[in-house]
């Protein structure tokens, strides 16, 4: 044990030092030693080994660590031995005394990893070790004693955070069953460090002065904060009633009265300017008391907001919002204003606390009995009570209006810091305002919170806002103009709420309309804000009038000489007022030059890759709803985009949106297009490469792009005819869009069927790995080709392929396996069926001679023909039923013995067919198989494909063939060979149903 113990460290000093082939030769000998026995008991020695060097300690935790990982489980590959897994466990605890908090902290989540998978079967001991470990060290004085504290407080919580997110209900049940005991213990060593922690930062001068005191002070609060997420996770997951219980509801008082500690003292330490980490540790630590409280309010709305303490806790969040709100408004004021310092997590988490409740609270009064049956009297009456509590003592009509006028005056003004971030990097500052996250910031979180407080309370709010919009018609200095941003913020924020109270047409023709003529350079917050609140109520039932001024206003804006961020923000807008259900091209048509022309002009001028890609979104929507109206301004269109395709090759993300720009613009221009296949037949190839890395963010909209230039163009170049084979690899390497690449291969058969067959032999022998394996859908894209390329030319053209390929072997093996659904079976079976037609002769020839490992010969022609009798009813499709239908007539006229015994059953179909071709009002329906009818997978409305395909329909014989006389010569024929009518009938005819026999003749009478 020895020699390995000393093997190893060699070996991990190896791999802990800076020169690569040494690190990686030990690399491959540990890989290779971690299937031995002992091997990971012997890393863990190592570990604790406080004499070996750090580094080799650090990366035998690690190695340890990922060991568990894998092998620690009895389904692993090579598991550890129980032997081993019993040594290990026993250690861990005993590493508590460990003076680097990097290795505690790697211990800790070992023991962690291994609580998940043998607490409490395997372990019980664990939690109850622990937690006598922090009872016995958490009134000792010395310094050893505080870390073992400490450590085992840490190793506690890595254990809590594993065993809270199992599962399975026996999991759940055995963390509720921990939980009160352990919620005890740390909630007593949490009041030792804050008892503690408060003491030390109240004392500031030995605070600064002493630097053992702060690094003591930085310790507790740590300490501290690792208690509190610890009972966060106890009571949110092993909790369910927390305000039943003396213990949480008196931690959950008594924490309101810490957190209102911890924030005065932040506020008065900041101002000192402390060294050390304690402003970061005191920040962590009222972010972590808010985490709680969300966690509660989200896992336990009801009885969180039952404790006696928790109203008083909303009141204290939002008090301290108003309070930092208060010092807002001030700050264009003064360049010295005081205020008090609040840390932002802080003011963040009480938003959203507010916010929550207000959701909770509105979604408990209309919950019912009846809207859940699981929901006990009890549980409502609880419900009611919280309800009612919340509503007398914190959402009162007082709270809703001063919650309104705070965030809209106060937290949803422009901050200096906006303004300076828009004069500094326009492009940025608004891209990151789109793609604000709104628990992370301030404004846009006062934003939701304010959206939240007007949908549950628009009766209240509404004539407010109302009223805030008449009092902010003039702006007489710079903080009335930035409460008109917020108002006008509110008002495009509350569409949904204001909509009929708000006279927004009047509004626009009134007041927008004159205030965008306002140029100054101080009203561009202005002017952006309106751009913006246009786009939001453009969509809300406008007139005609209204919405051709709104085009005016969105166009005045993106002039050249108007501020970027106005010009961007009008942009999106005008975007938004195109993309209307209410859109009439005729209103837009007398602006679509200029709007065209200006973001051409912005998309010249930006330089960020997020702002083109939005301005090619904006300009993708004009051509969508603008459609042919788009197609003079074509060249300009590719004049801008095209240089862009080289600029964006190391940006996935921007090539797509320019290729699907590129398709819109394919589409429009229809045969047009022909013409650009030089730029894009290269463009389709790069996208599609899978050696490319980039082609998986690509290739869906390469392959609309593909398939776009093939449905519009009257001719296939040789490029676009060279990327065939591409197509036809793709079927094995992206499953995914396998039924779009089918698409496009259908359409290179319709354009140029003899070209594109001459890759017939890859295409039948890449398709028939897939006919025993596909989805039913996936059977109809595939049986759709294969009939395409049978009916574009003659047999003879792909005979020799079909037959080498072994395709139509493994439809009829998978056929008579008869694993797949019949409706799939039997759309494959239609192949037959198109060959029938042709040459019934050669398909009955052919299935007479194949070899199936169940029957042989003759008799395997029979179970064939008897297996697609019976499944006829299967097909559903009118035009795959005639098909059929003509394929078994066809083979009768054979005069074949085997088909001719089974006409009593070939009259069923026949009787079926001719009812519903003689009740069909026409052919039409014939002229569509069952995959151009399915519409998941988008194509162009009008193009030369679809004439195409008409165009072959119209000659396929399933439209062109009058079943009833087909039927009717077939019958005579069968009598001729078989001596006349009278044998005919004798031998055949007489072992069909007379009623059968009566239907078709009738059916034959009503023609």
């Amino acid at each position: 044990m020895t020699d390995a113990r000393t093997s190893l460290l060699n070996v991990l000093h190896e791999a802990a030092s800076q020169d690569y082939l040494r690190m990686k030769k030990a690399e491959e000998l540990l890989k290779q030693w971690e299937n031995e026995r002992q091997f990971f008991t012997t890393l863990q020695d190592i570990f604790y080994d406080l004499s070996v060097d750090y580094h080799v300690r650090f990366l035998s935790g690690i190695y340890l660590k990922n060991g568990i990982q894998r092998f620690w489980r009895k389904t692993a590959t090579n598991p550890m031995t129980k032997e081993e897994k019993s040594a290990i466990r026993q250690r861990l605890i005993q590493f508590l005394g460990e003076p680097s908090d990097s290795l505690v902290a790697q211990n800790a989540i070992i023991t962690a990893r291994i609580a998940r998978l043998d607490f409490p079967n395997e372990w019980p001991e664990l939690i109850p070790t622990l937690i006598q470990a922090i009872e016995t060290t958490s009134s000792g004085n010395t310094e050893e004693a505080e870390r073992v504290n400490s450590r085992a407080i840490e190793t506690l919580y890595e254990v809590l955070v594993e065993l809270s997110t199992r599962l399975l209900s026996s999991g759940r049940k055995q963390f509720t069953a921990i939980a009160p005991r352990t919620f005890q213990t740390i909630a007593q060593v949490y009041m030792i460090y804050t008892e503690k922690a408060l003491t030390q930062l109240l004392n500031t001068n030995a605070l600064f002065t002493n630097s053992e005191t702060m690094t003591r002070t930085e310790r507790d609060l740590k300490n501290v904060s690792t208690c509190v997420k610890c009972l966060r996770l106890l009571m949110v997951n092993g909790i369910k009633d927390v305000h039943k219980y003396d213990e949480t509801r008196t931690f959950i008082e008594i924490s309101r009265q810490h957190i209102q500690h911890y924030v005065e003292l932040y506020n008065t330490i900041t101002g000192l300017k402390p060294p050390g980490s304690i402003i970061e540790k005191l920040e962590t630590l009222i972010e972590d008391y808010g985490t709680m409280y969300l966690g509660l309010q989200k896992s336990h709305p009801i009885s969180s907001a039952l404790c006696s303490t928790w109203v008083s806790l909303l009141d204290y969040y939002w008090q301290t919002i108003v309070t930092r709100g208060s010092y807002l408004g001030l700050e264009f004021q003064s360049e010295h204003v005081q205020a008090l310092r609040f840390p932002q997590q802080l003011i963040l988490q009480g938003m959203v606390l507010v916010r929550n409740t207000i959701k909770i609270m509105a979604k408990n009064a209309d919950k019912h009995v009846s809207d859940n049956l699981t929901v006990t009297e009890e549980e409502l009456a609880l419900s009611n009570k919280a309800t009612q509590i919340m509503k007398e003592q914190f959402l009162t009509p007082t709270f809703v209006n001063t919650c309104a006028e705070t965030l809209v005056a106060k937290y949803m003004l422009f901050t200096r810091a906006d303004i300076e971030q828009w004069e500094e990097d326009p492009e940025g500052w608004l891209n990151h305002t789109d793609n604000e996250d709104w628990e992370f910031e301030i404004r846009p979180c006062a934003e939701i919170t304010f959206m939240t407080l007007l949908t549950e309370y628009r009766s209240l709010l509404s004539p407010i806002l109302l009223r805030l919009v008449d009092q902010v018609a003039s702006v007489t200095d710079q903080s009335t103009l930035l409460l008109k941003d917020a108002v006008y913020c509110s008002v495009g924020l509350g569409v949904q709420s204001l909509y009929g109270k708000l006279d927004f047409e009047g509004l626009v023709a009134n007041r927008l309309l004159l205030e965008v003529a306002n140029k100054e350079a101080g009203f561009k917050i202005l002017r952006r804000r309106i751009a913006w609140l246009l786009g939001k109520w453009v969509r809300e039932g406008i007139s005609d009038e209204c919405r051709t001024t709104v085009y005016q206003i969105l166009l005045q804006l993106m002039v050249p000489e108007e501020d970027l961020v106005v010009r961007l923000t009008a942009a999106h807008s005008l975007k938004m007022a195109i993309d209307d259900w209410d859109f009439d091209i005729g209103v837009l048509q007398p602006y679509l030059s200029s709007a065209i022309e200006m973001i051409m002009a912005l998309l010249n001028q930006v330089e960020e890759s997020d702002t083109v890609m939005k301005l090619i979104s904006d300009m993708n929507a004009i051509m969508d709803r603008s459609q042919e109206e788009i197609i003079p301004y074509a060249p300009k269109i590719m004049d801008a985009m095209t240089p862009m395709w080289n600029r964006a090759q190391h940006e996935p993300l921007f090539q797509s949106s320019l290729v699907v720009t590129f398709t819109k613009l394919v589409g429009i221009l229809n045969i047009r297009s022909a013409q650009l296949q030089e730029l894009f037949v290269p463009m389709v190839e790069y996208c599609v490469n899978k050696n490319n890395e980039a082609h998986v963010y690509l290739i869906d909209d390469a392959l609309d792009l593909w398939w776009t230039l093939l449905q519009t163009t009257p001719f296939c170049s040789p490029q676009l005819m060279a990327l065939l084979p591409v197509a036809i690899g793709l079927l094995d390497f992206d499953t995914e869009n396998m039924r779009k690449v089918l698409k496009i291969i259908e359409s290179y058969i319709l354009v140029s069927p003899e070209a594109s067959l001459q890759y017939a032999s890859l295409l039948f022998g890449r398709l028939a790995s897939y006919v025993d394996s596909s989805k039913s859908e996936v059977a109809s894209s595939i049986v759709s080709v294969i009939d395409l390329a049978f009916v574009s030319v003659p047999i003879q053209v792909y005979g020799d392929a079909l037959i080498q390929s072994g395709l139509l072997e493994k439809i009829l093996h998978t056929f008579l396996k008869d694993e797949l659904y019949a409706y799939a079976l039997m759309a494959y079976m239609s192949l037959f069926a198109r060959l029938a037609i042709y040459d019934p002769h050669l398909v009955i020839q052919w299935m007479q001679s194949q070899i199936h490992p169940l029957t042989e010969g003759s008799s395997l022609f029979e179970k064939i023909l008897d297996a697609w009798i019976d499944k006829f009813d299967h097909l559903s499709h009118p035009r795959s039923r005639k098909l059929t239908c003509m394929a078994l007539t066809s083979m009768v006229r054979t005069n074949h013995s085997t088909l001719l015994s089974r006409l009593p059953s070939i009259f069923a179909i026949w009787t079926d067919v001719l009812a519903e071709v003689i009740e069909a009002d026409s052919n039409e329906v014939l002229l569509h198989s069952e995959s151009h009818l399915e519409e998941d997978i988008a194509q162009l409305d009008a193009s030369l494909e679809k004439s195409r395909k008409l165009e072959l329909a119209y000659r396929d014989p399933v439209y062109t063939t009058d079943l009833v006389s087909f039927i009717q010569q077939t019958l005579t024929e069968c009598e001729e060979r078989q001596g006349g009518a009278e044998s005919f009938q004798e031998v055949y005819l007489s072992k069909v149903d007379p009623s059968l026999l009566e239907q078709v003749h009738q059916l034959f009478s009503a023609r």
